[in-house]
């Protein structure tokens, strides 16, 4: 007698399996989680980056000399062929520099930052003869008020002032004496960066996103709540 075993045939489960597993895209509730997920995920973090941002904000100055020049050739100035005066004083060996205050920061340095109502205070290297200018931009700023320090005629303070954002104060000196490095005495300003040199501001693209917070927050949120309508149709 010849006996046969049939297996029996599993294909209908598998096929099912494959359409439940296949079907989860399409599972409105699923979109619905996901949607809600990425949208607080994203909101959450634009949030947390705006008030990091917000309660630490930064002040920058950036101080850089941007002249020390003589008026003098080598070949005048060892000569008496020209001769320099300022007003009735003569000036053996004149030179101007040009000095910079900018704020490089996203916040005003106003009068608080300075420490105990210190001024900043330079050593040119040289006798000062006069401040020739004090300019400020952008239009309307106000200009600080610059003095040669009476104990040393080497030295030039800024007293405190407003410096704004983005403001921008140009210093321009004659002096009397050789070639010689502007020196930083003393910059006394609290809870701001100091930087020599050209100013270095925060990456273009976070200024972006933070400062344009609730426009991009509203686009995600509505680009998430197309997804799940799309999904659920």
């Amino acid at each position: 007698m010849l006996t046969m075993f049939v297996k029996p045939w599993r294909g209908r489960s598998r096929i099912r399996g494959m359409l439940t597993a296949a079907a989860w895209y399409k599972d409105g509730d699923f979109w619905q989680f996901a949607v809600t997920t990425v949208v607080a995920l994203a909101l959450g973090a634009l949030g947390a980056l705006a008030t990091v941002r917000a309660s630490n904000p930064k002040r920058r100055l950036v101080y850089r000399t941007l002249a020390n020049t003589s008026l003098f050739v080598a070949s005048h100035s060892a000569t008496s062929a020209l001769m320099v005066t300022h007003g009735i004083t003569p000036v053996l060996r004149p030179r101007v520099i040009e000095l910079e205050l900018k704020n490089g920061g996203r916040k005003d340095i106003t009068l608080d930052q300075f420490h105990a109502g210190a001024p900043i205070k330079y050593d040119l290297g040289a006798d000062i003869v006069a401040v020739l200018d004090v300019s400020t931009e952008p239009t309307g700023s106000t200009p600080p008020v610059v003095e040669v320090d009476p104990a040393s005629r080497n030295s030039l303070t800024v007293k405190p002032f407003l410096l704004a954002r983005k403001q921008v104060v140009r210093i321009s000196i004659l002096v009397d004496g050789a070639q010689a490095d502007v020196q930083f005495l003393s910059v006394p300003l609290v809870d701001v960066d100091r930087r020599e040199g050209a100013a270095v501001e925060e990456p273009h693209w976070t200024r972006k996103v933070t400062d344009n917070l609730p426009p991009i927050a509203f686009c995600v949120t509505l680009v998430f709540v197309a997804a799940d309508t799309l999904f659920r149709s």
